[in-house]
């Protein structure tokens, strides 16, 4: 039988003024999926994931996550996403662990919990020899990375990645498309915007 759409996208549009960013989209992801929605700059797709995480109202059309509105139940839908927003969200004066300690304290994480999901998701990442180095100092690459770890640091059920490797290398790249994979064979729901 077909596997049940984890999340579903049903006729989303949005506007600006006079432009329309988003046009009657609809589209399901199944659980356990790796669901890449591709277009160029300007197509919509950052947008798309901000009306689907909850930042921005569309006009028309639902989101649904695990058959849930995330305009009528936001706080049960959010608990179940973990997002990695396209600009890089860190705080450059803390360490990589101060950072992902802040974070994690508004998932509700705390304790050796916390510490122990932090060291796990440093690890994933490949971060774990620079926890405690100020992130100031960290490399492009490095920061997309952390921006991932804080993501994942409270194991969502899906994980919205939006152009997660714009402006790194090579090999930084092909580090955080490692990440996803892993993440997603452990049965993480990925949604992942690219051009």
């Amino acid at each position: 039988h077909a596997e049940a759409s984890l999340i579903r996208i049903e006729r989303l549009r949005k506007c600006y003024d006079a432009v329309v960013a988003v046009d009657q989209v609809s589209f399901d992801v199944r659980d356990g999926e790796i669901f890449g929605l591709l277009g160029p700059n300007g197509a919509g797709k950052t947008t798309t994931i901000n009306m689907i995480c909850g930042v921005v109202q569309p006009d028309d059309g639902q989101v649904l996550v695990d058959d849930r509105n995330i305009w009528v139940e936001p706080r049960k839908v959010k608990q179940s996403l973990g997002v990695v927003p396209q600009e890089i969200a860190v705080y450059e004066d803390l360490s990589a662990r101060d950072n992902l300690n802040f974070w994690g304290s508004l998932y509700g994480l705390s304790g050796t919990d916390l510490k122990a999901r932090i060291d796990e998701s440093l690890t994933r990442v490949g971060l774990a020899d620079r926890a405690n180095d100020r992130v100031k100092n960290f490399s492009g690459g490095m920061k997309r990375r952390l921006n991932l770890c804080m993501g994942l640091l409270h194991r969502p059920r899906v994980l919205l990645l939006d152009e997660p490797t714009v402006g790194i290398d090579p090999q930084a790249r092909l580090n955080i498309l490692d990440v996803v994979r892993e993440v997603a064979a452990s049965g993480t729901t990925v949604l992942y915007t690219t051009h």
